[in-house]
């Protein structure tokens, strides 16, 4: 055996009530599980081998392909055995058994559905051993859940003396005197090692193996069909179980995004590390574009969003984000054609596939996991004002200076009254008023058990997310109870979740409200009552409704901002497996989700102190509560037929189809109310009336879908293999002349390194290419967007009767996007699988974009929806793991992985009324540039006006303009394009170190290539109102005499600053993402006799190291960012 790979050198809790409670639960499952009932004996199981010189673990990996039945061996023994001829036709597998090993000091057992492969007699070199010399050591392998483990090798370390378990995952032999390390190993589990010292009485050794991760490594999981992966062609990323928790992160979305940089979410500035917002999420670019109606409200969108598919039910990226990491099992993102093609015209933005954890056969176990999270905040890049510095600049931008002797002297004695303020030590830190040190918590109870027969797990989570500003939160509970019943050739499943989100906005308003507070400025009067505004003269801040207010003093009253929802989903499957390689499987779900939203202002509250509340009507209007309310039925059936069957051991042949049906029914209600004359009276009956001109608002839809899908797939000889896939959608969505929509795709790929040729080179331990093509889709539009709609006149009406007119002009022959995807990718393990290269080169170009047309003003509309639009993305991602030391024998490993990901977008054709609106947008003015869309650029493209810097004589900014000329006059027919706000490159990196039960796992993020504009140095440097508090580079960094070589703009230079490529800057970002610590105690003698814990893990985990940027620009406008620390448990009980 080699002693390295060549990669480099609490409270005791009494649990009497709970067992009670679980034993009345396994009475009640016994009762259901109604008999047991024979299953086809493996030994029955027929196979037929022909093979010249065959090494015997290569014969019996060919009987694991043909009959399913896995085996269990020593790898190294079985080396040991001479290589032979094998031909045999048609045979039983025990009698193929019986001839492959006859010659052989091998034997053979069949333990339940699997064949444990050991030596027919005690080893031989323990005979040589002297009887003085040696001493018996026995004992007992079990796995987790307590089940006995047949054919495990136990071995002394480094030797041959050792045997293998029997039947009952018991062994005996005798070993020299002396201390040793025995090695307990086993195909399918993760090896461990134990120190004894037989010079001192051995008592019993009981020895827990746990299941090695890795059979999703040899699995695609598609949502649809379960492919091979070493036949598979497309582009695909799996994650397990493990790296879920070794990324952890505040939730699912950003631990995902930690592992894989092609899982894209977009950094969005303003809203930091706020618990309840959902992010923007793109895999390989946008496909899509927005239509007229979002561009002018600026509303956002998810048009570019992937589909998300959970057990095979479609999610929303809310639900996925307050799902519990504990509870999956693995997640595979879908990219290419070959991958996404089976959805059809869902599949155009990738495809997230969820798969939840399934009951594991055992004894009765139960398993805890929890955490205390905190989240501090993070404002290292805020560089504001103190107090003196604030006061001096408002000295000398003129402020307290005036031509009026009445006005002057005002100004003055207010100067002075804020100076003695500042002298008496006055300088509120205004950021830390809404701020708090975050302290949330996360709990996981499962429970689960059965046997061959029937399996059942039961679970609840809890998850409480503290935001760091004050009274933000979010709550989640989740619930589920799975049962699955195996009779015969049939397998029975349901499973029910229930999840319940209620999220809290804090009280204290937007963080942007206390950054831009005067620090001279106090939150509480001399006698300790909070003040309500900070100054009352209307003249020096230009009316009434501009006075500065406190925001601290609406967090003081009754608000209510919130929202909340409950999902319950329940799916039923039956599986059927008539005969070897085919399987039928019929699945029926269904889930509703009920939602609400309520935002409550008191009268009280400072948006009520402007002119037009002043008013005798407009008195009775302050106060208000928004309620919104809203459910959805959806209704899913499928039909998923597989068949795979290999014909003379060389050609391997797999045939999917599946159909499926799906309704969403989907219906809201909004409600503006107004006047609430007291502050606890938050009932919307309390109100006097509806909003000015309001009245209540609402919507109902229903869409129906229904899809077929055909898959093939063909190997030969595991080198050569072909994919093909063809769909056909049908949707209410479609115009009614285009209502049935074809996708297809087809890949092809070679394993390189089962070529004879390859035999020879070492080095190369896997090699395989593959390509793909496929056509996929996008219905990301609204239900009733391809028909003519029409509304009711409900404010007029004649008699009993209604009038209707036309809302929308239909169109027919609207119908899906279409999304052309090609995929090249090579994979690539060398050196012993020490250095493993995976590589994706993809060109995706999607048409048939929904856009607006314009229409004659006869026609009654100015523009109705069609498919013109094409966009382009194209681009590479790349992945490569080392292992700088892999010594097993001293479980010892430390690996790196790297991951850059390139994309480059590119707008091919846009309708005249996309490019009539984004001209007059160019020609608009801006502190910020406008988000400007143009054929042959991308959809990321920034557009300034040329600068030329600071004019050192007069401080003034110089514009080049398009002629050539410098001007002083910023002019939009100068804008230019001048970068993209999308990194050139991204990607991740991180390194593991684990040795024994000691895990440690260290992450970053980087972003490079691409350009953003600075905001910061637009809003808070340049066109700040000095008259708040704002960024120290107003005080120190801006133009102020003759002869001054600067950035900005003269100091008392008031003009706006519009955009300007002076504030475009180049982005290198670097991004401590995570710290992961671990350490387990696996078959701890005191856990096990004083508590009952068979495992337990303690981890530690910090999200957000650091954050460092050539881009000095304030972050989390909004809501903050934040660092959080995670305290982790996880334990696990046989019961």
């Amino acid at each position: 055996m080699k002693k390295n790979d060549g990669c480099g050198q609490s409270v005791p809790i009494s649990f009497t009530l709970l067992l009670r409670i679980m034993k009345l639960g396994l009475i009640f499952l016994v009762v259901l599980n109604f008999s047991s009932f024979a299953i086809t004996r493996a030994q029955e199981k027929r196979v037929s081998l022909s093979m010249e010189n065959a090494e015997l673990h290569q014969v019996l990996k060919k009987f694991k392909r043909q009959t399913g039945v896995r085996f269990f061996y020593n790898g190294e023994r079985l080396k040991k055995v001479t290589p032979k001829k094998v031909n045999i036709h048609d045979l039983e597998l025990e009698k193929a058994l019986e001839e492959v090993l006859e010659g052989t000091d091998l034997t053979w057992s069949f333990w339940k559905d699997v064949v444990v492969i050991k030596d027919r007699e005690e080893n031989p070199e323990i005979k040589a051993v002297t009887e003085k010399e040696k001493h018996l050591v026995k004992g007992t392998v079990r796995d987790e859940k307590g089940e006995s483990l047949p054919g495990v090798s136990v071995l002394i370390k480094g030797t041959s003396i050792g045997t293998a378990t029997d039947i009952d995952g018991r062994f005996i032999f005798s070993i020299p005197v002396g201390k040793y390390v025995l090695l307990f190993s086993m195909v399918g589990m993760e090896s461990k090692e134990i120190v004894i010292d037989n010079n001192k009485e051995i008592s019993e050794i009981v020895v827990v193996l746990k299941l090695a991760k890795n059979e999703l490594e040899d699995v695609v999981v598609t949502g649809i069909f379960k492919k091979n992966k070493e036949s598979y062609t497309g582009a695909v990323s799996t994650i397990t179980e493990k790296e879920l928790k070794t990324f952890g992160n505040k939730n699912l979305l950003t631990t995902i995004g930690n592992i894989d940089p092609s899982f894209n979410i977009l950094s969005n500035n303003e809203m930091g590390s706020n618990p309840n917002y959902l992010p923007d999420i793109q895999i390989r670019g946008a496909a899509s574009l927005p239509n007229l109606e979002e561009l002018q409200d600026n509303s956002k969108t998810s048009i570019n969003l992937p589909l998300i598919v959970l057990d095979g039910f479609e999610i929303t990226l809310e639900r996925m984000m307050d799902l519990d990491a504990n509870e999956v099992a693995s997640i595979t993102l879908l990219k290419d054609g070959t991958s996404t093609a089976i959805y059809g015209s869902r599949g155009a933005n990738g495809v997230v596939v969820i798969t939840t954890k399934e009951p594991e056969m055992g004894k009765l176990a139960l398993t805890y996991n929890g955490s205390v999270n905190i989240e501090v905040p993070d404002l290292t890049e805020y560089r504001l004002l103190n107090a003196k510095d604030k006061l001096e600049l408002e000295q000398l931008s003129g402020y307290y200076e005036s031509y009026s002797p009445s006005r002057d002297y005002l100004l003055k004695t207010k100067y002075t009254s804020i100076l003695a303020d500042v002298e008496r030590g006055v300088n509120t830190y205004w950021l830390s008023k809404p701020l708090r040190t975050g302290v949330g918590h996360r709990h996981n109870l499962r429970l689960e058990g059965g046997d061959k027969s029937f399996r059942y797990s039961a679970s609840i989570q809890y998850n409480n997310v503290a935001g760091v500003m004050k009274d933000s939160d979010r709550n989640n509970f989740n619930a589920g109870i799975t049962l699955t019943y195996h009779h015969e050739k049939l397998i029975f499943q349901n499973a029910l979740t229930i999840g319940l989100t209620k999220s809290n906005d804090s009280p204290y308003g937007s963080f942007s409200d206390y950054t831009q507070l005067n620090p001279y400025w106090k939150p509480y009067d001399d006698n300790g009552k909070i003040v309500k505004l900070f100054d009352n003269d209307t003249d020096y801040w230009g009316g009434l409704s501009s006075l500065p207010r406190n925001p601290l003093y609406n967090a003081t009253l009754h608000l209510l901002k919130q929202q909340q929802y409950t999902n319950i989903t329940d799916n039923f499957s039956i599986e059927w497996r008539p005969f070897e390689g085919f399987i039928a499987r019929g699945r029926a779900g269904i889930s509703t989700q009920s939602s609400e939203s309520d935002d409550f202002k008191p009268a009280q509250h400072t948006d009520f102190e402007s002119e037009q509340y002043k008013t005798d009507s407009g008195i009775f209007r302050k106060g208000r509560y928004n309620y919104g309310t809203s459910k959805t039925y959806d209704y899913d059936f499928a039909l998923t037929l597989n068949y795979s069957k290999i014909f003379a051991d060389k050609h391997l042949l797999y045939i999917g189809l599946n159909v499926d049906l799906t309704q969403k029914k989907y219906r809201n209600y909004n409600f503006v109310v107004e006047g609430f004359v007291e502050e606890t009276l938050d009932f919307l009956s309390a109100a006097l009336q509806y909003q000015e001109n309001g009245k209540p608002t609402g919507s109902e839809n229903i869409t129906r879908r229904m899809g077929i899908v055909g898959n093939l797939n063909y190997s030969f000889d595991d080198r050569y293999y072909v994919d093909f896939a063809y769909r056909t959608d049908g949707s209410s969505q479609f115009g009614k002349d285009k209502k049935f929509a074809p996708f297809y795709s087809a890949g092809i790929g070679w394993n390189i390194h089962n070529e004879k040729f390859m035999k020879s080179v070492d080095f190369i331990d896997r090699l395989k290419l593959r390509t793909s093509y496929g056509q996929t889709g996008s219905q990301n539009f609204s239900a009733y967007q391809a028909i003519s709609t029409y509304s009711y006149y409900l404010n007029d009406r004649y008699y009993q009767w209604m009038g209707a007119y036309q809302k929308a002009l239909g169109n027919p022959n609207l119908e899906w996007q279409k999304t052309d995807k090609y995929n090249l990718g090579i994979e690539i393990n060398t050196f012993n699988n020490c250095l493993n290269f995976i590589a994706d080169f993809y060109l995706e170009k999607t048409s048939n974009l929904l856009s607006s047309l314009e229409l004659p003003l006869s026609n009654g509309f100015t523009s109705y929806v069609e498919n013109i639009g094409k966009v382009e993305n194209r681009g590479y991602e790349l992945k490569a793991t080392g292992f700088l030391i892999r010594d097993t024998e001293r479980r010892l490993i430390w690996t790196l992985t790297g991951s850059l990901v390139h994309n480059q977008d590119k707008i091919v054709k846009l309708s005249d009324v996309l490019k009539s609106e984004y001209s007059k947008r160019l020609l608009e003015g801006g502190i910020l540039p406008n988000k400007v869309l143009r054929e042959g650029e991308s959809q990321n493209s920034i557009y300034a006006v040329r600068s030329m810097g600071i004019d050192p004589s007069t401080g003034r900014e110089m514009f080049l303009k398009q002629n050539g000329e410098i001007s002083y006059t910023w002019d939009a027919n100068d804008r230019v394009y001048c970068g993209v706000s999308e990194p050139k490159y991204r990607g991740n990196f991180s390194t593991m170190f684990r040795w024994r039960d000691l895990s440690i796992n260290l992450s970053f993020a980087y972003r490079l290539g691409g350009q953003l504009y600075n905001s910061t140095l637009a809003s808070k440097v340049e066109n700040a109102d000095k008259r708040y508090n704002v960024d120290e580079r107003v005080f120190t960094d801006r133009w102020q005499k003759t002869g001054d070589q600067t950035l900005f703009k003269g100091l008392n230079n008031e003009s706006s600053t519009y955009a300007t490529t002076r504030f475009v800057q180049d982005e290198r970002t670097l991004i401590g993402q995570n710290l992961y610590i671990s350490y387990e105690f696996l078959n701890n003698p005191w856990l096990q006799k004083h508590l009952g814990i068979q495992t337990l893990t303690l981890s530690g985990d910090l999200s957000d190291l650091f954050y460092w940027s050539t881009i000095k620009q304030e972050r989390g406008l909004s809501y903050p960012f934040s660092r959080r620390f995670i305290i982790h448990a996880i334990l696990n009980l046989i019961l």
